[in-house]
């Protein structure tokens, strides 16, 4: 169980972290090899690229998770509390709606590229499984929002969050 809770809180961190290792390391070896063996490696730039778009698609249920994802939340902070809270849940299941609507999307992209078995120029990796990687992310975002709006309907979490206090705390967003 506490591997779950472990899991629960950090699995976004933890993709990200290695997706940036990763990237940093290839970057770092194609410098070392360009300059000083005149030399690149034509495939660490697609990893690379891969990467960073992928870490998009992590980022977003990440910062959910954490409860610092960026809002522009003027006009609802002149309502009442209780108009707040059903607004923040509205903006929320928006929000699932339209990761639905892109994870729908990604499905017939993941189907088209398997259909052609597209591959990737350098390493021909198959572009289905990077878009799959790309899904994954998009229903972890979901999943992220719809967890959000039951802790905020138990009371157990605000969706303001803390402003990244959980993570130097160790906690989530609204977590005692």
């Amino acid at each position: 169980m506490k591997l779950v809770k472990w899991l629960d809180k950090n699995l976004e961190l933890v993709i990200l972290a290695i997706m940036l290792a990763v990237m940093c390391c290839l970057s770092f070896a194609n410098v070392i090899m360009r300059y000083a063996f005149h030399h690149a490696l034509t495939w660490s730039d697609e990893i690379c690229c891969y990467l960073l778009a992928l870490s998009a698609f992590y980022c977003l249920p990440c910062a959910v998770r954490h409860g610092v994802s960026i809002k522009v939340d003027t006009f609802t902070t002149m309502m009442p509390e209780g108009l707040q809270k059903i607004l923040g849940l509205v903006c929320d299941g928006v929000m699932i709606l339209l990761l639905a609507y892109l994870f729908k999307g990604t499905q017939e992209l993941i189907a088209k590229a398997a259909l052609i078995h597209q591959a990737s120029p350098a390493l021909g990796i198959p572009v289905a499984d990077i878009y799959r990687a790309m899904a994954f992310g998009i229903l972890l975002g979901i999943f992220r929002y719809a967890q959000l709006m039951v802790r905020v309907l138990q009371g157990k979490a605000t969706l303001e969050g803390d402003n990244g206090n959980d993570i130097q705390n160790g906690k989530g967003a609204g977590e005692e």
